[in-house]
């Protein structure tokens, strides 16, 4: 009973205070069904008969469990099967190692200091030594360039006379053709650009001097000459056929002239023509004012190309003795050109 009204309290509970007044019965949805084993209150225990079990959402449930289940198991296999990879590489590398580590093992035990060989082991161990340059050039594993870094007698020479090199005559003509060039200050004593020249050289050593006719600048002719010369393996004159007609400073005062002519008479037609062209040049060089350039540091300059003098092993005054006999012989076959050549 209701504590203010008297009237019969309902089994319903009503939506709102005027349902209460009314005798229309309430309709209230009922709760969804609880899951199995929820707990219960011992007044009002719940009855199992009136759960409803979704078996379509809870198939489908299982089916996306199931597909994860699967993929997550493809994944796993394939990591499986890499892994096995890998344990059959290091496996096969473990057996490899070991072999060589017993045979190591019994090599090592076997030797003693009597029988010990050195060549053996270095052998085994693949440290042989590296073979040298002479080795690889006459097995033509290193082959000569066409012009430079080779003999003389192996370089292209000119095809109308005088028989000399090719890059000789070219170089000198490019010089002698520009008068620009030869009055260029500090013409054969300023460097040229290096990339220039090794570019130079490739397409001289291919028998191509067009680039060398192209030049804007006389440096890289000069420096192309100078190279040519420089590299030579054998020099266009030695120091040892000097020393035979001209072994010091004192022997040059007499007789200079008659003795510079038997050196040059000694030499080969290639290296008296090549010489006789080289020396009319200089000293058309030394004759211009403008570029700066005089016979005695053309003399310098060129006696280490033309007698190829190395400063390996030499002590300085030495040096100063063997240096002084080509300057001096190149600065007579300058200034003296018409008596020596012609």
């Amino acid at each position: 009973m209701d504590s203010y009204l008297g009237l019969a309290q309902s089994k319903v509970k009503p939506r709102s205070l005027v349902d209460g007044f009314s005798n229309r019965t309430a309709t209230i949805k009922k709760r969804p069904p609880r899951p199995t084993g929820y707990p219960t209150t011992a007044s009002r225990p719940i009855s199992t008969s009136s759960i409803v079990i979704d078996s379509a959402a809870q198939f489908r449930y299982l089916q996306e469990e199931h597909l994860a289940l699967l993929e997550r198991y493809k994944k796993l296999e394939d990591s499986y099967t890499a892994l096995q990879g890998e344990y059959a590489k290091v496996k096969s590398d473990n057996e490899r190692l070991q072999g060589a580590y017993e045979e190591l093992q019994e090599s090592y035990n076997s030797v003693t200091a009597k029988n010990f060989n050195a060549g053996k082991l270095l052998v085994y161990l693949k440290l042989k030594r590296r073979t040298d340059k002479e080795t690889l050039e006459k097995r033509n594993i290193i082959k000569n360039e066409a012009c430079f870094n080779t003999y003389l007698q192996d370089v292209v020479m000119l095809d109308q006379h005088p028989r000399i090199p090719r890059v000789v005559h070219e170089c000198i003509a490019v010089l002698e053709a520009n008068d620009k060039f030869m009055r260029s200050p500090g013409l054969y004593r300023v460097s040229g650009d290096h990339n220039a020249i090794q570019n130079l050289r490739y397409d001289i050593n291919a028998n191509n001097y067009k680039r060398l006719r192209k030049q804007k600048s006389p440096h890289e002719v000069c420096g192309i000459l100078k190279l040519f010369l420089r590299e030579l393996k054998d020099p266009l004159i030695s120091l040892e056929t000097c020393a035979k007609y001209l072994p010091d400073v004192i022997q040059m005062k007499t007789n200079t002239r008659l003795k510079i002519k038997q050196l040059i008479g000694s030499l080969d037609e290639v290296r008296q023509n090549t010489l006789k062209v080289l020396m009319k040049h200089l000293r058309s060089v030394a004759a211009i004012e403008e570029n700066e350039v005089d016979s005695f540091s053309l003399g310098l300059l060129f006696s280490s190309l033309i007698f190829n003098e190395t400063l390996a092993d030499v002590c300085p005054v030495k040096f100063q003795k063997l240096t002084a006999v080509p300057r001096e012989c190149i600065i007579a076959m300058m200034e003296d050109y018409d008596a020596i050549f012609e």
